[in-house]
């Protein structure tokens, strides 16, 4: 499973986004997640794939950002 596809699951099963909402341009304020939930969907994030995102890292602008940041960090980290 990518970690768009993750995210994506994540955030219609857990925090009941519209799936039709649930885009890589999609931020996480506009899918009506306050911060407290952002830092939930980093850390579900981080477990699902053992990888740690930097502060900066999890100030990502977009799923899509997210995304490719926890890609990256993945093929890092397991090669």
């Amino acid at each position: 499973m990518s970690a768009l596809e993750f995210l994506s699951n994540l955030l219609v099963e857990e925090f009941d986004v519209d799936p039709s909402e649930v885009v890589p341009e999609a931020t996480l304020e506009g899918l009506g997640l306050d911060s407290l939930s952002a830092v939930e969907v980093v850390r579900e994030l981080e477990e699902e794939f053992r990888i740690k995102l930097s502060a900066d890292q999890a100030g990502f602008a977009t799923l899509g950002e997210a995304a490719a940041i926890a890609d990256e960090l993945i093929r890092a980290s397991h090669g």
